[in-house]
């Protein structure tokens, strides 16, 4: 009797027409329905786009011949589905329930513009870089782009921007329809809409039925442009402990051993130093370890004397993060601008040297912008003085004519610099002032500039004639030195920042070369020697891979400096142990990070495919499979390594290291 009274109740056809009547959620969802299709479009986009495998080498991570079928296909958008059509229409609707239908419509459209601006926002990041973002760094990368047009940082064809314009006008006309609906209570409209909502979640389900093996990009788009956009914000360091303990389990999980005396510790003591630190220049243009050097007398002189690193990797494809390591022997997680947020006291090389009497000083190009701080960077590492040129702020605006403008401009600036560094030399060594010094010249800014009276045909051979051309400004520090009497107790590290990052198109405009989520021995090898006069008598090649966080760990022994060593993770290049340790290679603003490991290179894409190859070029058939327990266990590493860093980074960086 009252199952039977309570079905009545409940199947009353007065009530369903009558809440069919009054029912008004199609209207409110229209907005959300457009920005959803708009969203899942955008998903294709990446797919299909250049900047990232397409299906084909997607496929090659999940079988051999790569061919996706149907099912496999739909697996890629059947959790989009499912969030957009059902979850979060039924998420919307307990939350709001007892709104009325205009306030349920302002909420809903809110939210559709929000999530369509997020999805856009690092769909464009990642069609430039290959990786999803945080906000904090698509918002400096915005304004630089702003400040500095010639600066293509994010490039985007303009077909693509006016696709991604059309999603708004899109959204907006069903918000306009579904405003207009609501006033005339067009219900065959509100009817039709859940209709589509309906159907949409049925197609979803029925693509969860068959059984597909795990694959990338199976999870909502919607949440992969998320947590990177937010990351920032959420990273916590809580369950690491304390900057020493996170640096113990660093070296734990590398196996690196923490400083010790070596056999060449003090063997340099109260040399000076001299850092050459080339901008850009990939060791595919120049490599000291193994070229003939036949056009670079001055590098050929030092390099008989010098250990010779012949895989030596840049800790991060940007200047001020690669500076950073260079000086701290820290890696720098992510560059996002500034370093620095406030003047503090940072650890490493220039502080430990100064501690023992040392003057040091900079010499180049310092970025003085809202958007990057370079100068409270440098006197946070701890330099005395600064040697920039001085540079019409009317002419050169953030900096895009020193790195994007005739060349002939960019040459004068660094020569200015260099005469500054001669000048300062000759000061200190007729004092006898033991010195640090690190020249950091621009003119081999990528996409790589043609020099004037040449020809070059190819990228690489301009980037090598620009290497040339600096050798003749590496012979002139080498005269000042023997002129003063002390070339032969001065250690000088010649290197590059970076790799090559920029290609530049038909008109001369700059944009990024894709990575397609992997690493790239163009972008991360660099050239690398140190010149140790007096202590080397012949080149001493290292043939295990090595990085910027090396640098200082090996300055500070040679010189048989120990303080300030607590924090560093890099080794001396001639260390027993670097063999063994695992080198991370993190180019995660590019697209991808990874490391090295017992003769093997790894690299993680942005959606976590895993390639793996015996060298740092990945081909599509390198790719692992997703599901496997070898990528599963990569990509863990990978994310307790980048999660530590981070935690350390914040730490250092808000001066709490102890």
């Amino acid at each position: 009797m009252l199952p039977d009274l309570f079905l009545k109740r409940t199947f009353n056809s007065r009530m369903v027409h009558g809440w069919s009547k009054q029912n008004k959620l199609g209207f409110v969802l229209l907005p959300w329905l457009a920005s959803a299709m708009c969203i899942l479009m955008a998903k294709v986009s990446m797919l299909l786009h250049g900047a990232y495998p397409p299906y084909d080498e997607i496929a090659s991570s999940l079988r051999t011949p790569p061919v996706l079928y149907f099912w496999e296909k739909a697996a890629f958008f059947r959790s989009d589905m499912l969030c957009y059509f059902f979850f979060v229409p039924l998420v919307f609707c307990l939350l709001t329930c007892r709104f009325s239908p205009r306030w349920r419509l302002v909420i809903a459209t809110l939210g559709a513009f929000f999530a369509l601006a997020l999805v856009n926002a690092e769909f464009v990041v990642f069609i430039t870089t290959g990786a999803f973002l945080s906000l904090k760094v698509m918002w400096d990368s915005v304004l630089w782009a702003i400040k500095s047009q010639s600066i293509a940082f994010i490039w985007v064809p303009a077909l693509t921007i006016f696709k991604l314009a059309a999603t708004f006008v899109a959204v907006g006309l069903a918000t306009l329809i579904a405003v207009a609906a609501l006033h005339f209570n067009f219900r065959w409209l509100n009817h039709a809409i859940l209709g589509v909502f309906g159907l949409l979640s049925l197609a979803a389900a029925i693509a969860w039925i068959p059984a597909v093996q795990a694959m990338p990009w199976t999870q909502p788009v919607l949440e992969l442009t998320a947590y990177p956009a937010f990351s920032d914000s959420i990273v916590s360091s809580q369950h690491f402990g304390s900057v020493p303990q996170m640096i113990e389990a660093y070296r734990a999980a590398s196996h690196v051993p923490a400083p010790a005396p070596s056999a060449f510790s003090g063997q340099a003591k109260n040399y000076n130093v001299i850092l050459f630190v080339m901008e850009a220049i990939t060791a595919q243009s120049f490599d000291p370890a193994r070229d003939s050097l036949s056009d670079m007398p001055n590098v050929r002189r030092l390099r008989d004397h010098s250990f010779l690193m012949g895989r030596h990797y840049t800790s991060y494809p940007a200047t001020n993060a690669a500076a950073f390591s260079i000086f701290t022997s820290l890696y720098e997680k992510s560059s996002s601008g500034n370093l620095i947020d406030k003047q503090i006291e940072i650890p490493g090389l220039i502080h430990s040297l100064r501690q023992s009497g040392y003057q040091t000083g900079y010499y180049g190009y310092v970025w003085k912008v809202p958007s990057q701080r370079d100068d409270r960077m440098l006197a946070s590492l701890g330099f005395d003085k600064i040697g920039e040129p001085t540079i019409d702020a009317s002419l050169d605006r953030e900096g895009d004519a020193t790195f994007y403008g005739p060349v002939e401009y960019t040459e004068s600036h660094d020569l200015q610099a260099l005469g500054s560094l001669r000048q300062q030399i000759h000061s200190w060594t007729a004092s006898r002032q033991r010195f640090c010094a690190a020249y950091f010249p621009e003119i081999g800014h990528d996409p790589y500039r043609e020099l004037s009276g040449r020809s070059s045909r190819s990228e690489l051979e301009r980037g090598h004639a620009l290497a040339v051309l600096q050798d003749a400004w590496l012979g002139q520090l080498m005269d000042e030195l023997r002129r003063d009497g002390a070339l032969e107790n001065t250690i000088i590290v010649l290197t590059a920042d970076h790799g090559m990052r920029f290609l530049a198109d038909k008109d001369g405009h700059a944009y990024s070369r894709f990575s397609n989520g992997k690493l790239e021995d163009a972008r991360m090898r660099v050239p690398m020697m140190i010149y140790v006069p007096g202590v080397l008598k012949h080149s001493v090649p290292i043939n295990d891979p090595t990085s910027h966080i090396d640098i200082a760990p090996t300055l500070q022994d040679l010189l048989g400096i120990p303080a300030g060593r607590e924090l560093e993770q890099g080794s001396p290049v001639y260390s027993q142990e670097i063999a063994k340790r695992r080198l991370f290679l993190p180019m995660d603003v590019f697209g991808a990070s990874g490391f090295y490991y017992g003769g093997t290179y790894y690299s993680r894409g942005p959606i976590g495919v895993v390639y793996k190859s015996a060298t740092l070029n990945f081909a599509n058939d390198s790719a692992l499979r997703f599901e496997s327990k070898e990528a599963e266990d990569i990509r863990e590493l990978l994310a307790e390594q980048d999660s530590r860093q981070e935690a350390i980074l914040r730490h250092v960086l808000q001066g709490e290291y102890h």
